[in-house]
């Protein structure tokens, strides 16, 4: 007499091989079953689009019919059902684009479905948590420690602050990192080629020990498991405005670059410098932020070629250096048109176009002699522009989770 009956196994003087023999089969029927109804729907509404209806007893579930279907769907061939994982695993996944690699992650690390489902909860939870990305300029900051004494500890040092930066960031909400560098070559280079102040023209070759450090400084961070950013012909700066405009969510810039003041908006801010020290009860390393927001740039200002300019929000700041120049850079103003009187104009007037203009109309607010230097500095105001405006279209690794 058969054990097998309706909704009933007869138990009766079963042996622990025989219960073994059982068990197996009826785990392996019960990971296959759901697969086998997907099949089968999938081939009925094929075969019989307007009756496959008619394959089920009327007390099956069409939702059950469904979800099976869509399983069967993801994973169509039998190679795609190779994983020893439940069914409900090949389930918890079948939405992913990536669902082999990840049935292969579940089975690696031997979660059970109860498992698995917790972690692709708490995985759900944290895609829909608001996202919070900090880039950092380490082509900037490898320079500013290699210059300033740190030499071949550069790298290290370098890495190691960023890595105690994410760390307690985390806490706060960080979610995500992106390492910004130098792509090989520059746009803006080629802009200045013929002209007699070229873009960066006073810099010469790196040292190689610079170069060996911000190779080091890569991999090192590459290790961490943050994202590391480089697109040829762009600065670092050109990726960290583009992150800027279209990251979904918030974004700090880590940078002390005048430039990146025109990042500056409701969802980004800017993080000047963080200190470390050690805190005198605990003994621990304690940071203290430097923080800039589109509000506190306009009010309080900052210091540039030594004079300090406030009241140019962040959507004008392009104009502003338009006219001002950075000599940084080697990018060079409007002659005899400083950082006080391009803040002044820009103020004035909104941009450098109005003021070329009030200045061919005679304006009085303008000197005379500065009229005819913004009168002449119309033939390079395009080109200056787009020395000093931030690329805000770069395709760049959206894999900045950490």
């Amino acid at each position: 007499m058969s054990r097998l009956q309706t909704r009933f196994f007869a138990t009766k003087d079963l042996s622990m091989q025989e219960a073994e023999v059982f068990g197996a089969d009826f785990a392996k029927q019960q990971r296959d079953i759901m697969f086998w109804i997907g099949d089968l729907a999938r081939y009925a509404e094929r075969k019989w689009p307007d009756t496959h209806e008619q394959v089920w007893p009327e007390w099956v579930s069409p939702g059950l019919i469904a979800r099976a279907k869509g399983v069967a769907q993801a994973y169509p061939k039998q190679a795609d059902r190779q994983h020893e994982a439940t069914y409900t695993q090949y389930m918890q996944v079948a939405n992913r684009p990536d669902r082999q690699a990840r049935l292969e992650a579940i089975v690696n690390a031997g979660q059970t479905s109860d498992e698995s489902r917790k972690a692709a909860t708490e995985e759900r939870a944290e895609e829909h948590r608001p996202r919070w990305l900090i880039a950092f300029d380490v082509h900037l900051f490898v320079h500013q420690w290699y210059h300033s004494g740190a030499s071949l500890e550069t790298a290290m040092q370098v890495s190691r602050w960023i890595q105690r930066t994410v760390e307690r960031l985390r806490e706060k909400g960080l979610t995500d990192v992106a390492c910004c560098f130098d792509g090989r070559g520059s746009f803006r280079k080629e802009l200045t080629m013929e002209w007699e102040h070229k873009y960066k023209g006073e810099r010469g070759p790196k040292e190689p020990e610079l170069v060996q450090q911000l190779q080091l400084v890569r991999e090192l961070l590459d290790g961490f498991g943050f994202a590391c950013v480089t697109v040829e012909g762009y600065e670092s700066d050109d990726c960290m405005a583009s992150y800027a405009a279209h990251f979904p969510g918030k974004v700090t810039l880590v940078s002390t670059d005048k430039d990146m003041r025109q990042c500056l908006s409701d969802k980004c801010n800017l993080l000047l410098r963080v200190e470390w020290a050690e805190d005198e009860f605990s003994g621990e390393l304690a940071p203290s932020y430097e923080w800039v927001t589109a509000d506190s740039h306009t009010s309080d200002g900052l210091a540039y070629n030594s004079v300090l300019v406030q009241g140019i929000p962040p959507d004008q700041w392009v104009a502003f250096q338009s006219l001002a120049g950075d000599p940084v850079d080697n990018v060079k103003g409007a002659v005899g048109v400083g950082a006080t009187i391009a803040a002044d104009l820009i103020k004035a007037f909104g941009t450098p176009e109005a003021a070329i203009q009030a200045a061919r109309d005679g304006d009085e607010r303008i000197k005379p002699a500065k009229r005819q230097a913004l009168i002449e500095f119309e033939a390079k105001l395009e080109v200056t522009r787009k020395l000093v405006t931030l690329r805000t279209d770069l395709a760049l690794p959206q894999n900045t989770r950490i």
